[in-house]
């Protein structure tokens, strides 16, 4: 029987390699993300919890990240509804924060936006699963549509207090710049980490999921088929975390490494495993 990731396995943070920390914090703070912790080189935020979501990590030796190469194209906050979103959206508005684009995908409906140094970011709710277009093959359906902008923003009350990001929001996917969507990429996704293929998007973008979700992962060529990796200490992604719902699911995939000769970081109740980008993907237990 073929290794599946856990079904119950939900995205934790992403970590972003930054050249400017005081300036990406002041604009992530702009945007809801609340700070959790801050050292001299490093910015910690949540988002409606005490649980880290983005981690901002200044190094003195990094360089600004290359154009048309793999590595981050955005990182997506999932809020948890309609309603939270609009509030999210008329507050960064609000604040003259310029958006990048809008995209209603069938499952969901997102906003974009680009930070001062280039890296993608998507706010979205989720429709209720019972919309989605789910195939026999488990496959779903996805688009990119225009928003209803106004239908949106018309649930927003601006007399609403502005905190920042409500409780229940959560880092809801990852979506990368990849080389190539070649058999390296499948083998590695879905033969050992156990991955389930959602939507194959006109051959240019692979979304990948556990447990049935639309995307946890997307992979896409549109920086170009063969794009070369950035270099090691470019600015972008440098990890993100994936929780995992017991010490039993981290031993299932401890022992799905192991079988497939995959190298890895044994830290006993984290595992560390470099993505095809070169990416830490970082698998930990959260109860």
């Amino acid at each position: 029987m073929a290794f599946q990731l856990d079904p119950n396995m939900k995205l934790g943070y992403t970590q972003l390699r930054v050249l400017n920390l005081s300036k990406q914090k002041a604009y992530y703070e702009k945007l809801g993300f609340q700070l959790l912790n801050e050292t001299e080189n490093e910015v910690v935020f949540g988002a409606g919890s005490d649980d880290a979501v983005l981690i901002l990590k200044q190094e003195d030796d990094s360089i600004p990240r290359p154009p048309r190469t793999t590595g981050l194209f955005h990182f997506a906050i999932l809020v948890p509804s309609r309603e939270a979103l609009a509030h999210v959206i008329g507050n960064i508005a609000q604040q003259g924060v310029p958006f990048s684009g809008a995209g209603d995908h069938l499952y969901s409906e997102a906003f974009y936006l680009t930070d001062p140094e280039g890296n993608g970011v998507e706010i979205y709710h989720d429709r209720p699963k019972s919309e989605w277009t789910i195939h026999e093959n488990g496959m779903i359906d996805t688009d990119t549509l225009p928003v209803d902008v106004e239908d949106v923003l018309s649930l927003y009350d601006p007399a609403n207090e502005w905190t920042g990001f409500p409780k229940g929001t959560i880092l809801g996917h990852m979506h990368l710049n990849v080389s190539v969507l070649d058999s390296q990429l499948e083998h590695f996704y879905f033969d050992v980490l156990g991955f389930d293929l959602k939507t194959n998007f006109h051959n240019s973008a692979y979304f990948v999921s556990a447990g049935g979700y639309h995307h946890h992962i997307a992979m896409n060529v549109w920086a170009g088929v063969g794009a070369p990796p950035s270099p090691h200490n470019a600015s972008g992604l440098m990890s993100f975390s994936l929780n995992l719902s017991s010490l039993d699911k981290l031993e299932e995939l401890r022992q799905q490494l192991r079988k497939e000769n995959v190298s890895f970081v044994d830290e006993k109740e984290k595992i560390i495993v470099k993505d095809v980008n070169g990416n830490d993907m970082i698998f930990v237990v959260q109860l």
